[in-house]
């Protein structure tokens, strides 16, 4: 867990909070962190330590199975003919 020293206000319109709000929600986060990670983003740095990389990547629900199965997934939709 990192420990945040430094506050800043940001001032922002309705929409921008709600949109916020709505993400914050959807993702589990809280405003705060979606507002950090945005921030990283901007500035080209994660900050993200490996753990929250991957909890982050585990946390969208992504449909997998087995890794022979999706192997074979991934191994026919590179072989499949173009359009198809």
């Amino acid at each position: 867990m990192h420990m945040f020293t430094e506050r800043t206000q940001v001032l922002l319109s309705p929409e921008q909070r709600r949109r916020l709000e709505r993400r914050a929600v959807e993702e589990r986060r809280s405003v705060g962190s979606l507002i950090r990670d945005a921030v990283d983003a901007y500035t080209g740095s994660s900050g993200r330590t490996r753990q929250e990389a991957a909890e982050s990547l585990l946390s969208i629900d992504a449909p997998v199975t087995d890794w022979e199965e999706m192997k074979a997934e991934i191994i026919r939709g590179a072989t499949a003919a173009p359009g198809h």
